[in-house]
């Protein structure tokens, strides 16, 4: 089946291309973020509550039931770690998006005496396809990204991730006007839309260069190369990706336990900080505010439901702004840096939120400061974690183990998600507000570690941070600007003559 295995045209060159290629990431991190949001508006609707009465007075089944999609997220990213570099980058898409639609669909139509088990169920389902997305979209997206712009062009997926955020609270907050069903029915069944135009616009795009060339299909690695940054170029390119595989194939990186291997590569650091990274995202205390903010609003700082819904919007917007910020700082002021001094930041924003929302039920000065706080936060989490905490373990691990370690820290990411989603209901119902001292004490703890463990990637390419562990040695670099030690650019061995590119249904180099 020629869609599944390659593009039904080659005809897309250049920046139609990456644009291409961007979109599809993009709006696959879309969902996620549509994902990440959609229930927590519903959870109190009244339609929503008679659907699935067992939820209105128990907390920790409702906390169940909206985390239970991580368990299908975490399925998800184990199965990519496992199959992931047998499918490649561009299968492995469109199966991520085949679950992601089926499952969003049919959560809507949950009805019935078993309408909470097809809920969960399905969610699981979805949650499969969102796992399998997560963990090789981000790799997928830096393999085919030029070095000096691979941190904003990336980051342009969690600037999608951040709009569809805001689009599930916007669109919770006007459906809180329709009766019925079709008040949390159209939300769900929403989520179909989005795999859909992915499956679309992937059937022009091409699998990625550095896998190809992994699988050792090097003319359908060069001639893709040739497509996305032209001949001169992709010789250069290839050359450094020639050289990586060559250095992978003498460590004997042959299989996924190999990403766990010390040695000359330094194989389980890397994996470790990838994984670390996510794991000190949910450490924020991010899926607290974003699952339940309306939920915050009302019982926290004492609003109604419908103003709760407004702010939570409201919210999404300034999240949306402040990840924006991020694309213009994250290759300017580096990854680890923004990661680090924001969560200094977040330690004291969740300090407040404990002092003046402790006992749950807070003067009007007091819920004012809480309001501020969220947004606070979700400011400071956007600029500084939202992209860099998802980029990271895509640059940092070596191409033989980048899809393996890349879906390993997504599953990191969904098992502490699944953690933080579920005992927070009935946390914030049994300890008020002296929960959110958790996540103060956590982000104050994340500021060491990131800047004594992790060294910086940006404006670096793929290559040159493989130098950073040459001979199993860590060169803790500071600054994006800071030069790699004992990097020398291999010379380009093939000079690619772009008279020789035959373009069609079957376009490929013919002569390197």
């Amino acid at each position: 089946m020629k869609y599944w295995d390659e593009p039904v045209t080659n005809t897309l060159q250049g920046r139609p291309l990456l644009a291409a290629l961007t979109v599809c990431c993009a709006i696959g991190f879309l969902l996620f973020g549509y994902d990440q949001g959609v229930m927590g508006g519903l959870i109190g609707g009244a339609d929503f509550l008679d659907t699935f009465p067992a939820l209105a007075n128990n907390s920790t089944l409702l906390g169940a039931t909206v985390a239970i999609y991580e368990i299908g997220a975490l399925v998800g990213s184990i199965f990519a770690s496992v199959y992931g570099e047998r499918l490649g980058r561009r299968r492995a898409m469109i199966l991520g998006c085949v679950f992601a639609l089926t499952g969003g669909a049919i959560q809507g139509g949950s009805d019935g005496p078993n309408a909470l088990a097809i809920l969960i169920f399905f969610r699981v389902w979805t949650g499969l396809g969102i796992g399998i997305l997560t963990s090789l979209l981000p790799a997928f997206h830096a393999e085919c990204s030029p070095a000096k712009y691979r941190g904003s062009i990336v980051l342009l997926d969690l600037v999608a991730c951040a709009c569809g955020l805001t689009l599930s609270f916007w669109l919770s907050f006007a459906t809180s006007y329709i009766g019925g069903g079709a008040q949390w029915r159209f939300p769900l069944s929403f989520q179909a839309v989005f795999p859909l135009i992915v499956l679309i616009v992937v059937a022009f795009l091409p699998d990625s260069p550095r896998w190809l060339a992994q699988q050792g299909r090097t003319d359908e690695a060069r001639a893709v190369l040739v497509r996305y940054n032209g001949p001169e170029e992709a010789a250069a390119v290839y050359a450094e990706i020639e050289t990586a595989i060559a250095i992978e194939r003498e460590a004997g990186v042959t299989r996924w336990s190999d990403a766990f291997r010390p040695g000359p590569q330094a194989l389980r650091y890397r994996t470790f900080l990838g994984m670390g990274a996510l794991f000190a995202q949910q450490c924020t205390g991010v899926n607290v505010i974003s699952y339940y903010s309306t939920e915050i609003f009302t019982k926290s700082v004492g609003l109604s439901r419908n103003l709760s819904l407004i702010l939570s919007g409201v919210n999404g917007i300034n999240s949306l702004c402040f990840v924006i910020l991020g694309t213009f700082l994250i290759d300017r002021v580096g990854r680890v840096r923004l990661m680090w001094t924001t969560a200094a930041l977040q330690a004291v924003i969740f300090a407040i939120m404990a002092g003046v929302l402790a006992n749950g039920s807070p003067s009007y000065g007091e819920g004012v400061t809480g309001a501020c706080m969220l947004f606070f936060f979700f400011a400071s989490f956007s600029v500084g974690w939202l992209g860099p905490s998802w980029l990271y373990p895509s640059e940092v691990t070596p191409l033989a183990t980048r899809a393996i370690a890349a879906s390993l820290s997504s599953a990191s990411n969904w098992i502490w998600n699944f953690v933080v989603v579920t005992i927070s209901p009935p946390a914030l119902d049994g300890i008020k507000g002296k929960y959110y001292i958790v996540f103060a004490v956590l982000n104050a703890l994340l500021v060491p570690m990131l800047y004594f463990l992790y060294p910086e990637t940006a404006r670096l390419s793929l290559e040159e941070i493989d130098a950073l562990f040459a001979d199993g040695n860590v060169q803790m670099r500071r600054s994006p600007r800071a030069p790699v030690e004992g990097f020398v650019a291999p010379v380009a061995k093939h000079i690619v003559d772009s008279d020789k590119v035959v373009r069609g249904e079957e376009e490929q180099i013919e002569k390197v």
